[in-house]
């Protein structure tokens, strides 16, 4: 059954945020989840009308992250023994998000109504030439930067009905060893496809295919270690179709030497071989392999002082690109996903290359705390708190306890999601919830058979993330 907030009149919220009003835009928000409506469905409806005005991307990246957070206040309202229905405590995601989104909502809602008419004529996979198919022609349309023909076979994917793991999977093989712009074309692959799911596809698709598309090729910008991975990929010594066949169980112990050899003086070629040697001979998983070098973005991350925020967020595009390639593997399980795995190791290492190598921000053992007792409730309480009062190091404290205490994380995440909703989302075009929402993911699929291997990397950028954003009032409204 769908929910309620997929099937509940939104056009008061929508005519708010045509008019600009802060106001009314937090009263029809009020409104609506007093009425049953989750946020996470009405941040997605309202993100597929922005998708119509969004050129850059950051829009409905961001309003993705708000919609997938909100899903983490189940668990946030369980902790607390409340009713996990009542959806009040995301109004400050919406409000924060949507209100983020006004210019590209105000614009999209002229190209209404959004029907074939603007959109190309879908190319299905029976109108092409005999002996080509469709991931040869996406290919071919992506590294030509041709966006139209990259719109018509998706649509063409679309039209015949395909299952939605169709459209990821020709998505990301045919993007798996392209780069450009800071990965931002694979995050609005990985997060557009994500805020879908707030949707639940269907007729919202064509919106998040129109937007999508002239994301997808490259342009001509790539840095030169695209085309080593490249290389290394075409060399016939390097396949990957074993991988398909594997039946061992996965040994991830393996994938983590890559946490070193992505902070070293390797070349591009180098740290290519020592992904394929995980992921191949060793027997790591592609997710596996995925999380620590995500983990490893982490690292990089904590070189940067909280003094140099656009620094921080600039470091912060290696977590965000891994992020996104590991969710890939979570939608797929295709072998030709698998080269996007050497694509975010090379990115990652070149970040390395990039940043000054001492590190000023690792999170050392954090003071005592002993105020906030051992519930989930008080603990999240005094999490909230801090937070607020931006004490970064009682914050960490009182996380790692309440981890270590093994209550459910994803309320822990929520507490710091509505730490991010302060954050001003068109000064930092949705950063700071991005990287919350990176790194709450990484940190809850971390592999369990790597348990020993300290994760607080994670963590620490997310509190860091939410704590020294610029702010506005609009949480509070």
């Amino acid at each position: 059954m769908a929910s309620v907030g997929m099937n509940i009149d939104i056009s008061p919220l929508v005519d708010a945020v045509v008019a600009g009003d802060i106001a009314r835009i937090t009263s029809a928000g009020r409104d609506l989840i007093a009425r049953g409506a989750g946020a996470s469905e009405l941040i997605g409806r309202i993100g597929t009308i922005a998708a119509h005005g969004d050129s850059d991307g950051h829009t409905v990246i961001s309003m993705g992250a708000a919609s997938m957070l909100c899903r983490w206040f189940v668990s946030l309202q369980y902790a607390l023994g409340e009713d996990p229905a009542n959806h009040e405590r995301e109004l400050p995601l919406l409000v924060q998000s949507v209100a983020a989104a006004m210019p590209a909502v105000q614009a999209g809602i002229q190209v209404k109504p959004r029907d074939e008419a603007n959109y190309p004529k879908p190319l299905y996979p029976s109108d092409l030439q005999e002996g080509d198919t469709v991931n040869a022609e996406m290919h071919k349309a992506i590294y030509n930067g041709d966006a139209t023909t990259v719109e018509r076979l998706l649509f063409g994917l679309y039209g015949t009905g395909a299952d939605y793991r169709t459209i990821n999977i020709r998505l990301y093989d045919g993007m798996s060893t392209t780069f450009e712009n800071g990965g931002h074309p694979l995050m609005c692959a990985v997060r557009g496809l994500q805020l879908l799911d707030a949707v639940e596809w269907g007729k919202s698709t064509p919106d998040i295919i129109h937007w999508l598309a002239p994301h997808v090729p490259i342009h001509g910008n790539e840095p030169a270690w695209v085309q080593t991975v490249r290389d290394f990929l075409a060399d016939p010594s390097h396949k990957l179709d074993s991988y398909r066949t594997r039946l061992a169980a996965p040994k991830n112990e393996n994938a983590l030497p890559l946490r070193n050899l992505l902070q070293s003086d390797a070349t591009p070629e180098q740290v290519c071989a020592g992904v394929y040697d995980a992921l191949m001979n060793k027997g790591a998983s592609s997710e596996g392999i995925g999380s620590v070098i995500a983990l490893t973005a982490t690292d990089l991350m904590q070189r940067v002082g909280d003094e140099d925020r656009e620094a921080f967020i600039n470091a912060a595009h290696g977590l965000l690109f891994a992020a996104a390639v590991r969710i890939a593997f979570k939608q797929v399980q295709d072998v030709e996903a698998l080269p996007m795995l050497f694509t975010s190791a090379a990115y990652v290492h070149a970040l390395h290359q990039q940043l000054a190598r001492p590190q000023v921000n690792v999170p050392a053992t954090p003071r005592p705390y002993f105020s906030a007792g051992l519930i989930a409730p008080a603990l999240l309480d005094s999490l909230s708190e801090q937070l607020e009062a931006q004490d970064l190091q009682a914050a960490f404290s009182t996380a790692r306890r309440y981890t270590q205490l093994e209550h459910d994380v994803r309320a822990m995440f929520a507490i710091i999601a509505l730490a991010a909703a302060k954050a001003d989302a068109v000064a930092d075009q949705g950063h700071t919830l991005q990287i919350v929402q990176a790194a709450g993911e990484e940190f809850m699929a971390w592999p369990k058979d790597l348990a020993s291997t300290n994760i607080d990397g994670f963590l620490h950028v997310a509190l860091r993330a939410a704590s020294f954003a610029k702010r506005n009032a609009l949480a509070t409204s």
